[in-house]
């Protein structure tokens, strides 16, 4: 009985040092550096990611509106790029939903018209928010142009900010910051076991203008915009570990003119290294 307690006694002390272990030396942070690699790894091998130099991927596409209107849609997608260009196509029949056009050639963002001078409200959004295209971040590891790539040609901000459950699921958290600036708060999430990259926030709040009326004053509210990506349904082709589902979700919590919609897109065709003309990548091009 006495061994018995002692060893009760011993577990239990134990048990309180390593807690108090805990507590002084808690889990070390990871270091940008070490999310990049490991999500690189996730990717594809060192010389299968070299290897590609331009991506095309076609599917399906669907949107629903949910607030600022109301309706849903099916049709057809494409999404391509290399090297620094980038493009979303989400073609919609019948007419009951403008399509989306979106272009970047690598200095310049082009995008589809409803009427001439008339754009939706996701152009208008990337159209005041290029910086997502110019960085290469749209589309994420879909794109060729995906900064985490090659960090040292956009070489931005990095800063680990630990580990964030969402829907269940916990994720590695990177904010990014754009050497050149910008308005939006971005955030990268990551997978916490496998490091594949399945989540983008881009964040931005403003207040109204100001009025002098004390009673549309006290009515006023902050603008807030939320654009999320998320990714999911990884399959390898060519070599590469990539989401064959991408969808985009845009939220304009707004006074007057407020909107939620998200766009669907599932991909099931895959062509590597085509070598693609830049005029593709200008929707104004002939």
């Amino acid at each position: 009985m006495i061994q018995v307690n002692q060893l009760r006694f011993r577990s239990v002390f134990l048990l309180g040092i390593f807690q108090i272990a805990a507590i002084i030396c808690p889990a070390q942070k990871l270091k940008p550096e070490d999310v990049v690699a490991r999500h690189l790894e996730s990717i594809g091998t060192t010389e299968a990611r070299a290897g590609i130099s331009s991506r095309v991927a076609q599917g399906s596409a669907d949107v629903t509106k949910r607030i600022g209107g109301s309706g849903h849609a099916v049709g057809g997608a494409v999404m391509a790029s290399q090297g620094r260009m980038s493009l979303i196509g989400i073609i919609f029949a019948p007419q009951d939903y403008s399509n989306e056009k979106v272009a970047f050639d690598g200095t310049k963002l082009t995008l589809g018209e409803l009427t001439p001078g008339n754009r939706t409200r996701l152009g208008i959004f990337f159209k005041e928010h290029d910086i997502m295209f110019k960085e290469g971040l749209i589309g994420g590891t879909l794109s060729a142009a995906w900064p985490l790539l090659d960090l040292s040609v956009k070489n931005p901000k990095l800063k680990y900010v630990g580990v964030k459950k969402i829907s269940g699921r916990s994720l590695h958290v990177l904010e990014y910051e754009p050497r050149s600036g910008g308005n939006l708060d971005i955030r990268l999430y990551f997978d916490s076991e496998t490091f594949q990259h399945v989540r983008s926030e881009y964040d931005q709040s403003f207040t109204a203008p100001t009025v002098t009326n004390p009673d549309k004053a006290a009515r006023q509210k902050e603008t807030h915009l939320k654009f999320i990506e998320e990714f999911s349904n990884f399959k390898v082709e060519s070599g590469l570990n990539l989401p064959h589902s991408y969808k985009m979700h845009l939220t304009i919590d707004s006074e007057g003119n407020p909107l939620l919609q998200d766009w669907l897109i599932n991909l099931s065709q895959f062509v590597f290294n085509k070598n693609l003309d830049a005029k593709q990548f200008d929707v104004n091009a002939k």
